[in-house]
Protein backbone atom coordinates (compact mmCIF):
# COMPACT_ATOMS: atom_id res chain seq x y z
CA UNK A 1 0.00 0.00 0.00
CA UNK A 2 1.50 3.33 -0.67
CA UNK A 3 1.85 5.48 1.49
CA UNK A 4 -0.22 9.22 1.55
CA UNK A 5 1.42 12.59 1.53
CA UNK A 6 -0.27 14.80 3.58
CA UNK A 7 1.11 17.60 2.78
CA UNK A 8 -0.24 17.21 -0.60
CA UNK A 9 -3.81 17.59 0.82
CA UNK A 10 -6.01 20.53 -0.41
CA UNK A 11 -6.06 23.67 1.52
CA UNK A 12 -10.32 23.87 1.79
CA UNK A 13 -9.99 20.39 3.54
CA UNK A 14 -7.03 20.90 5.89
CA UNK A 15 -8.45 24.24 6.83
CA UNK A 16 -12.09 22.06 7.52
CA UNK A 17 -10.26 19.84 9.50
CA UNK A 18 -8.22 22.78 11.39
CA UNK A 19 -11.48 24.47 12.22
CA UNK A 20 -13.17 21.19 13.71
CA UNK A 21 -10.32 21.24 16.34
CA UNK A 22 -11.45 20.71 19.89
CA UNK A 23 -8.42 22.03 21.97
CA UNK A 24 -5.66 24.77 21.51
CA UNK A 25 -3.20 22.13 21.46
CA UNK A 26 -4.26 20.06 18.73
CA UNK A 27 -4.29 24.08 16.64
CA UNK A 28 -1.08 24.16 17.54
CA UNK A 29 0.60 21.27 16.73
CA UNK A 30 -1.64 21.77 13.27
CA UNK A 31 -0.05 25.01 12.24
CA UNK A 32 3.68 23.81 13.52
CA UNK A 33 3.22 20.51 11.03
CA UNK A 34 4.65 22.42 7.47
CA UNK A 35 4.23 25.56 5.91
CA UNK A 36 1.41 23.98 3.64
CA UNK A 37 -0.27 23.26 7.00
CA UNK A 38 0.09 26.59 8.35
CA UNK A 39 -1.10 28.44 5.57
CA UNK A 40 -4.41 26.47 5.20
CA UNK A 41 -5.12 27.08 9.04
CA UNK A 42 -5.01 30.68 8.01
CA UNK A 43 -3.11 34.20 8.27
CA UNK A 44 -2.43 35.31 12.03
CA UNK A 45 -1.70 34.60 15.66
CA UNK A 46 -3.74 31.64 17.58
CA UNK A 47 -5.96 33.18 20.33
CA UNK A 48 -5.71 30.90 23.03
CA UNK A 49 -8.83 29.85 25.60
CA UNK A 50 -11.10 30.20 27.14
CA UNK A 51 -12.22 33.68 27.39
CA UNK A 52 -14.54 36.04 29.10
CA UNK A 53 -17.25 37.88 28.47
CA UNK A 54 -17.63 41.39 30.20
CA UNK A 55 -20.04 44.39 29.71
CA UNK A 56 -19.57 47.91 30.32
CA UNK A 57 -21.44 49.85 32.87
CA UNK A 58 -21.20 52.69 31.13
CA UNK A 59 -22.41 52.29 27.82
CA UNK A 60 -23.59 48.85 27.81
CA UNK A 61 -20.51 47.87 25.17
CA UNK A 62 -18.91 44.34 25.23
CA UNK A 63 -15.11 43.32 25.55
CA UNK A 64 -13.61 39.61 25.56
CA UNK A 65 -10.22 38.95 28.03
CA UNK A 66 -8.26 35.78 27.84
CA UNK A 67 -5.75 33.87 30.01
CA UNK A 68 -1.97 35.03 29.89
CA UNK A 69 -0.01 32.46 31.51
CA UNK A 70 3.48 34.95 32.08
CA UNK A 71 1.59 37.87 32.89
CA UNK A 72 -0.14 39.59 35.87
CA UNK A 73 -2.57 40.96 33.74
CA UNK A 74 -5.19 39.53 31.50
CA UNK A 75 -4.96 40.31 27.69
CA UNK A 76 -7.46 41.63 26.02
CA UNK A 77 -9.47 39.99 22.71
CA UNK A 78 -9.39 41.80 19.03
CA UNK A 79 -12.99 42.65 17.58
CA UNK A 80 -12.12 40.88 14.79
CA UNK A 81 -11.78 37.50 16.46
CA UNK A 82 -14.67 38.14 19.19
CA UNK A 83 -16.79 38.83 16.39
CA UNK A 84 -17.71 42.68 16.23
CA UNK A 85 -21.67 43.77 16.14
CA UNK A 86 -23.74 46.05 18.10
CA UNK A 87 -25.95 42.89 19.46
CA UNK A 88 -26.43 42.68 23.28
CA UNK A 89 -24.69 39.57 24.79
CA UNK A 90 -27.37 37.80 27.33
CA UNK A 91 -25.40 34.86 28.10
CA UNK A 92 -22.95 32.21 26.77
CA UNK A 93 -23.18 28.38 26.79
CA UNK A 94 -21.05 25.63 24.83
CA UNK A 95 -18.94 28.54 22.51
CA UNK A 96 -22.32 30.20 21.49
CA UNK A 97 -23.50 33.50 22.46
CA UNK A 98 -27.37 33.84 23.26
CA UNK A 99 -27.89 37.95 22.00
CA UNK A 100 -30.56 40.08 21.29
CA UNK A 101 -30.46 41.99 18.24
CA UNK A 102 -32.17 44.71 19.15
CA UNK A 103 -35.22 44.01 16.74
CA UNK A 104 -36.80 41.55 19.21
CA UNK A 105 -34.99 38.72 17.91
CA UNK A 106 -33.02 36.07 20.14
CA UNK A 107 -30.18 34.31 18.27
CA UNK A 108 -27.56 31.97 18.87
CA UNK A 109 -24.37 33.25 17.30
CA UNK A 110 -20.70 31.75 17.07
CA UNK A 111 -18.17 34.69 17.16
CA UNK A 112 -15.43 33.12 15.50
CA UNK A 113 -17.44 31.38 12.31
CA UNK A 114 -20.23 33.62 12.52
CA UNK A 115 -22.56 31.23 12.36
CA UNK A 116 -26.17 31.75 13.70
CA UNK A 117 -29.43 29.83 15.41
CA UNK A 118 -32.41 31.51 15.88
CA UNK A 119 -34.21 31.43 19.26
CA UNK A 120 -37.81 31.18 20.01
CA UNK A 121 -39.17 34.51 20.21
CA UNK A 122 -40.18 35.79 23.69
CA UNK A 123 -42.82 38.90 23.22
CA UNK A 124 -43.24 39.80 27.27
CA UNK A 125 -41.63 43.17 27.45
CA UNK A 126 -41.55 42.58 31.55
CA UNK A 127 -39.41 39.66 31.04
CA UNK A 128 -35.63 39.76 30.24
CA UNK A 129 -33.38 37.04 29.27
CA UNK A 130 -30.42 36.89 32.11
CA UNK A 131 -28.33 33.36 31.26
CA UNK A 132 -29.16 30.72 28.33
CA UNK A 133 -27.96 26.51 28.99
CA UNK A 134 -27.78 24.63 26.06
CA UNK A 135 -27.65 20.89 26.25
CA UNK A 136 -25.32 20.08 23.45
CA UNK A 137 -23.96 22.06 20.32
CA UNK A 138 -26.69 23.06 18.12
CA UNK A 139 -24.82 22.47 14.47
CA UNK A 140 -23.43 19.26 16.28
CA UNK A 141 -26.18 17.78 17.43
CA UNK A 142 -28.89 18.75 15.41
CA UNK A 143 -32.16 18.08 16.51
CA UNK A 144 -31.02 16.75 20.01
CA UNK A 145 -30.48 19.53 21.93
CA UNK A 146 -32.37 22.12 23.61
CA UNK A 147 -31.81 25.48 25.67
CA UNK A 148 -33.11 26.21 29.21
CA UNK A 149 -33.56 30.43 29.75
CA UNK A 150 -33.08 32.34 32.36
CA UNK A 151 -35.04 35.32 32.46
CA UNK A 152 -34.92 38.47 35.72
CA UNK A 153 -38.63 38.00 36.89
CA UNK A 154 -37.44 34.19 37.21
CA UNK A 155 -37.26 34.56 41.12
CA UNK A 156 -34.19 34.26 43.30
CA UNK A 157 -34.95 30.34 43.39
CA UNK A 158 -32.73 29.31 40.84
CA UNK A 159 -29.05 29.95 41.12
CA UNK A 160 -27.48 27.32 38.18
CA UNK A 161 -27.81 24.28 35.82
CA UNK A 162 -26.15 21.42 33.89
CA UNK A 163 -26.44 18.77 31.79
CA UNK A 164 -25.45 15.41 32.75
CA UNK A 165 -26.11 11.81 31.73
CA UNK A 166 -28.89 13.33 29.37
CA UNK A 167 -30.84 15.04 32.33
CA UNK A 168 -30.88 18.76 33.29
CA UNK A 169 -30.00 19.39 36.85
CA UNK A 170 -30.28 22.48 38.60
CA UNK A 171 -29.57 24.69 41.88
CA UNK A 172 -33.00 26.08 43.91
CA UNK A 173 -33.66 27.29 47.17
CA UNK A 174 -32.96 30.73 47.98
CA UNK A 175 -29.63 29.77 50.01
CA UNK A 176 -28.86 27.57 46.83
CA UNK A 177 -28.64 24.63 48.96
CA UNK A 178 -30.83 22.10 47.05
CA UNK A 179 -30.56 20.14 44.06
CA UNK A 180 -33.04 18.97 41.86
CA UNK A 181 -33.94 17.24 38.36
CA UNK A 182 -35.94 18.59 35.81
CA UNK A 183 -38.37 16.77 34.52
CA UNK A 184 -38.92 18.13 31.15
CA UNK A 185 -41.92 16.26 29.70
CA UNK A 186 -43.61 16.84 33.22
CA UNK A 187 -42.87 20.81 33.38
CA UNK A 188 -41.46 19.56 37.25
CA UNK A 189 -38.75 19.76 39.00
CA UNK A 190 -38.07 16.85 41.71
CA UNK A 191 -36.23 17.85 44.76
CA UNK A 192 -33.11 15.45 45.72
CA UNK A 193 -32.42 14.55 49.49
CA UNK A 194 -29.08 16.10 48.92
CA UNK A 195 -28.48 19.59 51.27
CA UNK A 196 -25.92 21.53 50.28
CA UNK A 197 -26.23 23.87 52.97
CA UNK A 198 -22.45 23.54 54.29
CA UNK A 199 -21.27 24.88 51.39
CA UNK A 200 -22.98 28.37 51.77
CA UNK A 201 -21.76 31.09 54.75
CA UNK A 202 -24.65 33.57 54.90
CA UNK A 203 -22.61 36.10 56.19
CA UNK A 204 -20.57 35.81 53.17
CA UNK A 205 -21.33 36.56 48.90
CA UNK A 206 -21.31 33.27 47.78
CA UNK A 207 -22.03 32.09 44.14
CA UNK A 208 -22.90 28.16 43.84
CA UNK A 209 -22.92 26.83 40.64
CA UNK A 210 -22.89 22.79 39.09
CA UNK A 211 -20.57 21.55 36.89
CA UNK A 212 -19.67 18.03 34.31
CA UNK A 213 -16.45 17.54 34.82
CA UNK A 214 -14.23 14.09 33.65
CA UNK A 215 -17.74 12.05 34.17
CA UNK A 216 -18.93 13.81 37.73
CA UNK A 217 -20.78 16.41 38.44
CA UNK A 218 -19.38 19.01 40.53
CA UNK A 219 -21.04 21.81 43.29
CA UNK A 220 -18.34 24.64 43.00
CA UNK A 221 -18.99 27.14 45.69
CA UNK A 222 -16.84 30.40 45.70
CA UNK A 223 -17.62 32.63 48.87
CA UNK A 224 -15.64 36.06 49.02
CA UNK A 225 -15.95 38.80 52.14
CA UNK A 226 -14.43 42.22 52.83
CA UNK A 227 -12.70 42.99 55.53
CA UNK A 228 -10.52 46.19 56.92
CA UNK A 229 -7.06 45.27 57.10
CA UNK A 230 -5.36 46.58 60.34
CA UNK A 231 -4.39 50.27 60.36
CA UNK A 232 -3.29 52.76 62.96
CA UNK A 233 -4.21 55.19 60.41
CA UNK A 234 -8.18 55.39 59.00
CA UNK A 235 -7.88 57.71 56.44
CA UNK A 236 -5.27 54.97 54.77
CA UNK A 237 -7.47 51.84 55.85
CA UNK A 238 -7.94 49.53 52.83
CA UNK A 239 -10.83 46.61 52.15
CA UNK A 240 -9.33 43.32 51.77
CA UNK A 241 -10.26 40.70 50.04
CA UNK A 242 -11.26 37.00 50.92
CA UNK A 243 -12.38 34.15 49.04
CA UNK A 244 -12.96 30.10 49.99
CA UNK A 245 -13.37 27.72 47.33
CA UNK A 246 -15.03 24.67 47.88
CA UNK A 247 -15.97 21.65 45.47
CA UNK A 248 -18.07 18.29 46.16
CA UNK A 249 -18.70 15.38 44.30
CA UNK A 250 -22.35 14.18 43.66
CA UNK A 251 -23.05 10.56 44.31
CA UNK A 252 -26.16 9.01 42.88
CA UNK A 253 -28.41 6.32 43.62
CA UNK A 254 -27.52 2.69 42.14
CA UNK A 255 -25.22 2.16 39.13
CA UNK A 256 -26.34 5.09 36.90
CA UNK A 257 -28.68 6.10 38.55
CA UNK A 258 -30.21 9.71 38.63
CA UNK A 259 -31.05 10.68 41.92
CA UNK A 260 -29.00 12.62 44.27
CA UNK A 261 -28.29 10.89 47.16
CA UNK A 262 -24.64 12.52 48.77
CA UNK A 263 -21.47 14.65 48.20
CA UNK A 264 -18.58 14.14 49.07
CA UNK A 265 -15.28 16.52 49.46
CA UNK A 266 -13.14 16.93 46.22
CA UNK A 267 -9.44 17.72 46.46
CA UNK A 268 -8.35 18.12 43.31
CA UNK A 269 -9.56 17.75 40.05
CA UNK A 270 -6.61 15.57 37.84
CA UNK A 271 -6.17 17.65 34.69
CA UNK A 272 -8.96 19.73 34.85
CA UNK A 273 -9.22 23.21 35.61
CA UNK A 274 -12.99 24.51 36.35
CA UNK A 275 -14.19 27.88 34.68
CA UNK A 276 -17.24 29.45 37.38
CA UNK A 277 -18.76 33.05 36.97
CA UNK A 278 -21.82 34.53 38.89
CA UNK A 279 -23.70 34.58 35.15
CA UNK A 280 -23.66 31.94 32.46
CA UNK A 281 -22.77 28.50 31.84
CA UNK A 282 -19.83 26.78 34.21
CA UNK A 283 -17.16 24.28 32.40
CA UNK A 284 -14.15 22.24 33.01
CA UNK A 285 -10.70 21.91 30.51
CA UNK A 286 -8.27 20.08 30.48
CA UNK A 287 -4.91 21.71 31.20
CA UNK A 288 -3.06 19.10 28.64
CA UNK A 289 -5.25 20.38 26.17
CA UNK A 290 -4.75 24.34 26.96
CA UNK A 291 -1.71 25.92 27.56
CA UNK A 292 -3.29 28.69 29.07
CA UNK A 293 -4.90 26.64 31.79
CA UNK A 294 -3.85 25.45 35.14
CA UNK A 295 -4.99 22.30 36.21
CA UNK A 296 -6.74 21.51 39.52
CA UNK A 297 -7.60 25.02 39.86
CA UNK A 298 -10.52 27.02 39.77
CA UNK A 299 -11.15 30.12 37.89
CA UNK A 300 -13.23 32.93 39.24
CA UNK A 301 -13.35 36.36 39.12
CA UNK A 302 -13.31 39.09 42.22
CA UNK A 303 -16.60 41.26 42.01
CA UNK A 304 -17.53 44.11 44.27
CA UNK A 305 -19.87 43.57 46.47
CA UNK A 306 -21.73 46.78 46.33
CA UNK A 307 -21.79 47.71 42.72
CA UNK A 308 -20.88 44.19 41.24
CA UNK A 309 -18.51 45.51 39.00
CA UNK A 310 -15.06 42.97 38.18
CA UNK A 311 -11.86 44.10 39.83
CA UNK A 312 -10.03 41.01 38.52
CA UNK A 313 -9.98 37.22 38.11
CA UNK A 314 -8.61 34.79 40.52
CA UNK A 315 -6.91 31.74 40.25
CA UNK A 316 -7.20 29.20 43.21
CA UNK A 317 -5.38 26.20 43.60
CA UNK A 318 -7.23 23.14 44.97
CA UNK A 319 -4.31 21.20 46.05
CA UNK A 320 -2.97 24.33 47.86
CA UNK A 321 -4.07 22.94 51.61
CA UNK A 322 -2.99 26.73 52.66
CA UNK A 323 -5.05 28.52 50.11
CA UNK A 324 -7.17 29.96 52.42
CA UNK A 325 -4.21 31.98 54.63
CA UNK A 326 -2.11 32.90 51.43
CA UNK A 327 -3.00 35.99 49.24
CA UNK A 328 -5.43 35.72 46.25
CA UNK A 329 -3.53 35.43 43.07
CA UNK A 330 -5.14 37.81 41.40
CA UNK A 331 -4.94 39.10 37.67
CA UNK A 332 -5.90 42.59 36.52
CA UNK A 333 -8.42 43.41 33.80
CA UNK A 334 -6.58 45.30 31.04
CA UNK A 335 -9.61 47.84 30.73
CA UNK A 336 -10.21 51.26 32.24
CA UNK A 337 -13.74 51.49 33.81
CA UNK A 338 -16.67 49.69 35.01
CA UNK A 339 -17.15 46.45 33.73
CA UNK A 340 -20.01 43.97 34.34
CA UNK A 341 -19.48 40.18 34.38
CA UNK A 342 -21.26 38.14 31.79
CA UNK A 343 -19.90 34.32 31.33
CA UNK A 344 -16.94 32.26 30.58
CA UNK A 345 -16.79 31.42 26.93
CA UNK A 346 -14.69 28.70 25.03
CA UNK A 347 -14.79 29.16 21.31
CA UNK A 348 -16.40 26.03 19.32
CA UNK A 349 -13.19 25.77 16.74
CA UNK A 350 -9.86 27.65 16.56
CA UNK A 351 -9.57 31.45 16.75
CA UNK A 352 -6.72 33.22 14.99
CA UNK A 353 -6.32 37.22 15.50
CA UNK A 354 -4.93 38.92 11.98
CA UNK A 355 -4.01 41.96 14.21
CA UNK A 356 -0.42 43.12 12.25
CA UNK A 357 2.08 41.88 14.50
CA UNK A 358 3.06 45.23 15.33
CA UNK A 359 -0.02 46.69 16.93
CA UNK A 360 -0.54 43.18 18.58
CA UNK A 361 2.30 43.77 20.66
CA UNK A 362 0.92 47.33 21.43
CA UNK A 363 -1.97 45.96 22.74
CA UNK A 364 -0.47 43.24 25.32
CA UNK A 365 1.64 45.95 26.73
CA UNK A 366 -1.03 48.26 27.28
Amino acid sequence: MRERDWASLERGLLHDVFTRLPVDADAASFRHVCRGWRAAAGPGAPVAGPWFALRSAADGRRAFVRLARRRRRLRPVSLDAAGAGGACVRGASRGWLAVDDGGGRLLLRDPVSRAEVPLPAFGDPDYQLTDIFLSDDPLAAAGRWAAFAFFKDTGPFYWGLEFFRGRAYVLIGVYRDKLAICDVDARRLIVSPVSLRHLTEREWDTQVCLVACGGDLLVVAVSQREHARPSCCAVRRRRARTFAVRVVRVHFAGEGGAMPVAVSNVAHTRDYALFVAPHGHAFALPASGFPAVRRSCVYHFATKITTRNVSGMVITDLTDRNRHHRKPLLRKLPFAGQWRPLSWFSPRCPSLDTTPARRRRWLSRS
